[in-house]
């Protein structure tokens, strides 16, 4: 998924979207693991089976 009009230089630039995962965060470490993600990158869900109940 790429944004349309977007003036950031680094955050944003890549999104990535599930419609289902355990853990955003826990995504991101995976990703950290593998040499696997861009700097800036998002990571966005859905749904999160094992996420933190954050309410904001």
């Amino acid at each position: 998924m790429q944004l349309r009009n977007l003036t950031t230089k680094i955050i944003g630039k890549k999104v990535i979207f599930y419609e289902q995962i355990d853990s955003t965060q826990l995504e991101v470490w995976r990703r950290i693991e593998k040499n696997n993600i861009q700097n800036g990158t998002i990571i966005l869900a859905d749904k999160q089976t094992n996420g933190k109940r954050n309410t904001w």
